[in-house]
């Protein structure tokens, strides 16, 4: 459990390490749809990793549909960054810069319904990426000590 777990059981970074590993495991097993899915939740769960580090409380709008929506979630994140004695700029990365061009922001948790949802490629391609977003959020933030 990590130090930024909810009281309601809720561990971001604790979901965003369980879900890289399953998308890397999917991913080389061979099952793109699920590896890609994951790979979606793994930026989710990094970014509001990050943010639960700023505020110390989820935001209302992580719930529902709202709380899936990544391009929103990366503009709500990089609002933060820019707030006065913001402590989370460390974790804003090329990766975390990025994201706005990157292929991963057409996930949504809907994509579960299709199948076949995505090709091999394309889904290395969002593992791949969801593994530096986690790198350069989570994964910063075990080093510096702060989850």
């Amino acid at each position: 459990m990590s130090r930024l777990a909810l009281k309601n059981g809720d561990d971001h970074p604790e979901a965003a390490k369980k879900h890289l590993s399953h998308a890397e495991a999917l991913s080389k097993a061979g099952y793109p749809d699920g590896a890609a899915y994951l790979a979606g939740y793994v930026v989710e769960c990094s970014l509001k990793s990050v943010m639960l580090l700023q505020t110390n409380a989820p935001n209302p709008k992580w719930r529902g549909k709202d709380g899936h929506d990544l391009p929103k979630l990366h503009s709500d994140f990089i609002d933060l960054t820019t707030l006065a004695g913001s402590k989370i700029g460390r974790y804003v990365s090329t990766a975390v810069k990025s994201l706005p061009r990157a292929a991963i922001l057409a996930w949504n948790p809907e994509m579960r319904y299709r199948a076949p949802s995505i090709g091999h490629t394309e889904a290395a391609n969002w593992v791949d990426h969801a593994r530096l977003v986690y790198s350069e959020t989570v994964g910063k933030m075990i080093l510096d000590g702060v989850i």
